[in-house]
């Protein structure tokens, strides 16, 4: 390990050397590039569309526009999430087709993980400025100066890897620019939410220029208690970024970025699921820990370094990066009216991650284009869970553990043109996955005195709920490892069927790392093994995209079916180990999104999606003693139909300023979500209702975008669908929302 890293950096440096030494002996008059705008680059809300005629990605490791990329992706500038409301990655299922938030991470088209803890990925690759973010709870950050988000669809094995089997979210921030400006916005609304965001874009030196960036957000919470605590679902997080960028040389650039950010609150609520289904004012009233506030306090940050370096024949990209990030939390898991108190969880996380990238990409416009790289991901995280259930059963379950994960991969994608419009690809990916975990775990039953007072607290180690108890099936040593190698590949061919339009057809395959259950080799059983496979899918899809009627209609259709095994789904068992079973699936859909510029003025998104998610032969209640085979029933958070069309509609002043108007509506089928982690030990499955929601905001904007005033109204339903369940209780989405926004460029 040390010797790759070190290998790495030695590239790095080398590089920055030879090219520094041209850059200096140039003639000091070589006039320098200059940016073409006066004011900073991002625009106010609105202003800067997702289907503008030339959206660039960077989705396939080099720059694409987004109608001329062959595969199913979305984009979203940092204005549209700034105008509607999108102030972290939970936000985006509202803007987004086919993605959902899930227990882990995020569901895309019917693919989700339901293992939260260390041992366990998400399955879809969550990526801040080319670095992947391995916690979930890392990813729910604050977003702010962002210059887009992109969402590849769909399982990304050969660019991506691992733990990209739903597919993948790239958010990349608004980089240093050469040009003096900024940003300045502000928003208040209803519960008393405060948002303030800002930026500053200032050049240094004709070859240095450092952009620094910053927000916070506060509201109160939507749910409060009956036991006088505060109320939960807050918001209180602040976070400020640092971005260097150095123009080593003509073809040579460094940009290194530094990120700290901090949440405060009080977490959020968990419901009782009867009272979360209905769907009344009931949910809102409810009972926490009495005498203990929640609490939900996360500080995360890291830095990063991306050197991109012309050679001639190619584009070097070394991407290296260090994460930490510390997580505590103690929350309620539900509310049960008849005692007053729910279930109790407390958590102690201390997550550190590293990755080292090194790719080149062909440059040129010959017949052939290609992309190569190594990779490296190490993850370190120390961590103490604890569970106390009050209700259905009294028990105390208690974690004290390590984990660790390494991955190593090198990749290859190659297109080449056998004619003129007509292209093959092909890429490859050999990944090589390790994963550790040792430390102590005991479940602790009520015959055995399980249960603690309900207002205490563990000790801050955890280690107090181990004394004394007898290590026979309730005191036991998780350890072992799981590793795995695994070659991924994508097989595609595209044509050109006007200048506008392209279609492609492919067959790519994704991968999700194994790991192990609870227990140690000899402990497990048959029904619960101590190691479990890998999630594998093979993806069929075809696709054709592109702009037609004088480039006023784009749009993006696919149809795609996925051969699925080895689904990882987790569960409790009775005797209180975390266990994940792999089930087979398979999923079918289509999607189509786009965008129609009617007027000048006047412009339409649109998207919809239809979705059938099935499983194989597949019984999660083998160790609660439930037979039930889930067998043709859905996955996870995969309605069958959702779509959402957003107006958008300006009307010029004579002044040469503005008013926007702009509504849109979603609508989502319903879906199943399942709780695996029940209270009463039996698993169960939830049925979230079919909705709809309705956003509006109408805003007015001075000539030149200088400045800016827009009030908004979002979920004008109300309607606060089923989110994260847990021991029997669900967490909510954000209800009815007003307020107004300003903002300032220069």
């Amino acid at each position: 390990m040390k010797v790759a890293r070190t290998a790495a950096s030695a590239v790095v440096i080398t590089i920055a050397l030879i090219q520094t030494t041209p850059a200096f002996a140039q003639d000091a008059k070589a006039p320098a590039a200059t940016d073409a705008a006066t004011k900073d680059q991002s625009s106010p809300p609105e202003a800067a569309d997702v289907s503008s005629d030339e959206i660039v990605v960077t989705a396939l490791r080099r720059d694409t526009t987004l109608e001329r990329t062959p595969v199913a992706i979305s984009a979203v500038s940092g204005a549209q999430l700034l105008s509607q409301g999108v102030t972290q990655a939970s936000d985006l299922t509202n803007v987004l087709p086919n993605v959902e938030n899930s227990v882990a991470g995020f569901a895309i088209r019917g693919v989700s993980s339901s293992d939260f803890l260390p041992k366990g990925d998400p399955a879809t690759a969550f990526n801040l400025n080319g670095v992947y973010i391995a916690r979930p709870a890392e990813q729910q950050l604050a977003m702010f100066d962002v210059d887009r988000v992109e969402v590849l669809r769909g399982p990304q094995g050969t660019l991506y890897g691992r733990n990209a089997t739903a597919g993948v979210i790239n958010v990349i921030t608004t980089p240093p620019s050469k040009t003096f400006g900024g940003k300045l916005s502000a928003e208040y609304g209803n519960y008393n939410t405060v948002r303030l965001n800002g930026a500053v874009n200032a050049p240094l030196t004709d070859n240095l220029a450092l952009r620094i960036a910053g927000t916070y957000n506060n509201h109160d919470g939507y749910t409060k208690t009956r036991d006088g605590t505060r109320a939960v679902d807050d918001q209180n997080n602040f976070g400020f970024r640092g971005s260097l960028r150095w123009d080593i040389a003509p073809g040579t650039d460094l940009l290194v970025i530094a990120d700290y950010s901090k949440i405060d609150e009080a977490g959020p609520a968990f419901i009782a699921s009867d009272r979360a289904l209905a769907q009344n004012d009931d949910h809102s009233l409810r009972y926490a820990l009495p005498g203990l506030d929640n609490y939900y306090k996360l500080e995360a940050g890291g830095i990063s370094a991306e050197l991109n370096s012309d050679l001639g024949f190619a584009t070097l990209t070394y991407i290296g990066s260090y994460r930490k990030s510390d997580l505590d939390v103690l929350s309620s898991r539900n509310d049960i009216t008849s005692t007053g108190q729910g279930d109790r969880a407390y958590s102690l996380h201390k997550h550190s991650q590293v990755t080292q990238e090194l790719r080149l990409a062909s440059t040129g416009s010959g017949p052939l284009q290609w992309v190569a790289g190594l990779y490296y991901f190490h993850e370190y995280e120390p961590y103490t869970d604890y569970l106390n259930f009050c209700c259905g059963f009294t028990a105390t379950i208690g974690y004290n553990m390590v984990s660790k994960a390494d991955t190593y991969a090198g990749f290859a994608n190659a297109t080449y043109s056998v004619l003129p419009g007509l292209r093959f690809t092909g890429g490859l990916r050999l990944t090589r996955d390790k994963k550790s975990r040792i430390g102590k775990t005991v479940f602790v039953p009520s015959a055995l005195g399980g249960g603690l007072p309900y207002n205490e607290l563990p000790a801050v180690d955890n280690m107090s709920i181990f004394e004394g108890q007898p290590v026979n099936n309730i005191a036991y040593y998780p350890g072992g490892d799981a590793p795995a190698n695994k070659l991924t590949w994508k097989a595609q061919i595209e044509g050109d069927l006007t200048d506008d339009v392209v279609a492609y057809a492919k067959v790519e395959t994704g991968y999700k790392a194994g790991g192990f259950n609870d227990g140690t080799a000899d402990s497990t059983s048959a029904g619960a093994p101590f190691v479990y496979q890998p999630e594998l899918i093979t993806d069929y899809e075809a696709g054709v995209k592109g702009r037609v009627f004088d480039q006023a209609l784009y749009f993006a259709f696919n149809i795609f079916h996925y051969d699925y095994k080895n689904h990882q789904v987790s569960a409790v068992s009775p005797s209180g180990g975390a266990t994940t079973f792999n089930a087979p699936a398979a999923i079918t859909g289509a999607e189509l999104e786009g965008s129609l510029r009617i007027a000048s003025t006047t412009h339409v998104d649109y998207s919809a999606s239809i979705l059938h998610t099935e499983y194989g032969n597949f019984v999660p209640g083998t160790l609660v003693g439930d037979d039930t085979n889930f067998k043709g029933q859905a996955l996870d958070f995969s309605p069958k139909f959702n779509g959402r069309i957003a107006l958008k509609q300006d009307f010029p002043l004579s002044n040469g300023g503005r008013i926007t108007g702009q509504a849109s509506l979603k609508y989502s089928s319903s879906y199943l979500v399942t709780d695996y982690i029940p209270s009463g030990g039996s698993i169960v499955r939830y049925r979230q209702d079919s909705y709809t929601r309705t956003d509006l905001s109408l805003g007015y904007y001075a000539p030149g975008d200088d400045w800016y005033i827009q009030g908004y109204a979002e979920n004008l339903e109300n309607t606060r669908r089923l989110g994260i369940v847990e021991i029997g209780g669900f967490t909510l989405t954000d209800p009815f929302q007003f307020g107004v926004r300003v903002g300032y460029n220069f």
